[in-house]
């Protein structure tokens, strides 16, 4: 009789641990859900981009992002526009017409988060934001010439949902042309928004 109380004992002890054990591995479970482990994201931007002795155009492309730890990242970008007549060629003639018009350009670039924070868009729930610095090389392809292109920039993101990341950039990009007939390092500016998806 005792030995069976024993057991008894034994089987309810073993299961209240069982059940506390579960019980803690699920709040652990939920607790590492909140933890932003993303590396990569994906995303679309539009702005304007002014193109050195011609005018200034809205843009579209993508961009990917690996993040390599909290304060390194990877990008790849990739952009078009079609360039409008300047004021020289309205009153000249073109310079350059058909697909030279299409204004080409990718590239690799390394970040670096600056400065990272947090911000609080409504409520009391923190989304984090960083200040960062880019530069890199890429292929510019305009006026009928495919340019080797130095790129430096700044840029601002915000953590709008836990995978949904807004960011506000500029960029410059620097590379030699003759287009109009003079050699020269063209400076094509850009100021652009993008939305992007972390994964």
């Amino acid at each position: 009789m005792e030995y069976w109380f024993q057991r008894i004992l034994l089987v309810t002890k073993q299961l209240t641990l069982l059940c506390l054990s579960g019980l803690f591995y699920t709040a652990q479970a939920q607790e590492s859900d909140k933890i932003d482990s993303e590396y990569f994201d994906v995303g679309l931007f539009t702005g304007i981009l002014n193109i050195e002795d011609f005018n200034s155009e809205f843009i579209t492309g993508i961009n990917a992002t690996f993040n390599a730890n909290e304060n390194y990242f990877v990008q790849f970008n990739y952009l078009q526009t079609d360039a409008s007549l300047s004021s020289f060629e309205e009153s000249q003639g073109a310079l350059f017409s058909g697909s030279d018009r299409t204004f080409t350009h990718f590239d690799f670039l390394v970040g670096y988060n600056l400065f990272q924070g947090e911000h609080f868009l409504s409520g009391n729930e923190a989304k984090l934001s960083s200040l960062y610095l880019v530069s890199g090389v890429g292929d510019t392809e305009f006026g009928g010439e495919d340019s080797f292109t130095y790129t430096l920039g700044v840029g601002y993101q915000i953590a709008v949902q836990r995978d949904l990341l807004l960011k506000f950039d500029f960029r410059d990009y620097i590379y030699k042309t003759n287009i109009i007939g003079e050699n020269k390092s063209a400076h094509n500016t850009q100021l652009s928004i993008a939305l992007s998806y972390s994964f």
